[in-house]
């Protein structure tokens, strides 16, 4: 974990926390583009084992909207009890699937695609030495669909942690194609940035943030790693603002 990570997570807590409380401001120069934002993948963008069904989502409309941006989420599902409830997210989902789940989202334009998928890959040892290939696939997917000059940033996670036995085996084969897929897709051109979530010290940890009551999930984060996970999707998405790599969303066809 990075200290600038540690930073933005304990103002995180602070914002959740203090009333008036201003939010991080490195955020305030690009915060004028208005974001719509697909949070894209399985069970985890869908808020599994979140005790309000909202997951990261909630949390990091929070502190985008309290450093100053507009937010939309988007997508053809609702979940949760937060306002902006929109995702596209379907548990149990591999990288395949997910991809053909993100057509139901094209229509919406949106500017900004969080993605977190292929943790059901890694349980099923399904193709594990061609993660990246799949994954590349579904970014470029929505990359042709959005058209020329108007993609979206693409904000790719690495696999959480997990203490089911074929996930965890997996997951460092797959971290490790999508952090090169990463830098190979940005030097082509694309607007891509990696929200890595499990590097070398990660901010999530198991079974600490896998835990509830005294139980604890192998493969979904309790509510506090949700906020963790949150704080780690807000850095790559300033990160992405300050870099320009974050355009202004495309005008929705009516019906």
């Amino acid at each position: 974990m990075t200290p600038r990570l540690a930073w933005i997570y304990i103002l995180t807590l602070l914002i959740q926390t203090t009333c008036g409380l201003a939010a991080p401001t490195r955020a305030d120069s690009a915060s004028n583009i208005p974001l719509r934002i697909l949070p894209l993948g399985a069970s985890i963008t869908w808020g599994q084992n979140s005790p309000t069904g909202n997951g990261y989502r909630a949390h990091l409309r929070n502190q985008l909207t309290s450093a100053g941006w507009n937010v939309d989420m988007v997508g053809s599902k609702k979940n949760g009890d937060m306002k902006d409830n929109d995702v596209e997210a379907h548990p149990g989902d591999t990288i395949a699937q997910v991809k053909a789940a993100s057509e139901n989202s094209y229509r919406y334009k949106p500017n900004v695609v969080l993605i977190n998928a292929g943790t059901n890959d890694c349980r099923l040892n399904n193709q594990i030495s061609t993660a990246g290939d799949r994954m590349r696939s579904l970014i470029e997917g929505l990359l042709k669909a959005a058209g020329n000059g108007k993609e979206p940033l693409i904000v790719l996670s690495t696999l959480l942690p997990s203490g089911q036995k074929e996930i965890a085996k997996n997951t460092p084969s797959v971290n490790a194609q999508y952090r090169d897929l990463v830098k190979r897709m940005r030097k082509e051109g694309v607007s891509i940035i990696l929200a890595e979530m499990n590097g070398k010290d990660p901010l999530i940890k198991y079974p600490k943030d896998y835990t509830t009551g005294g139980k604890v999930d192998d493969t979904h984060p309790n509510d506090e790693g949700y906020r963790k996970m949150a704080s780690i999707w807000y850095e790559a998405i300033v990160d992405a603002a300050e870099s320009g790599l974050i355009r202004e969303p495309a005008a929705v066809d009516k019906c």
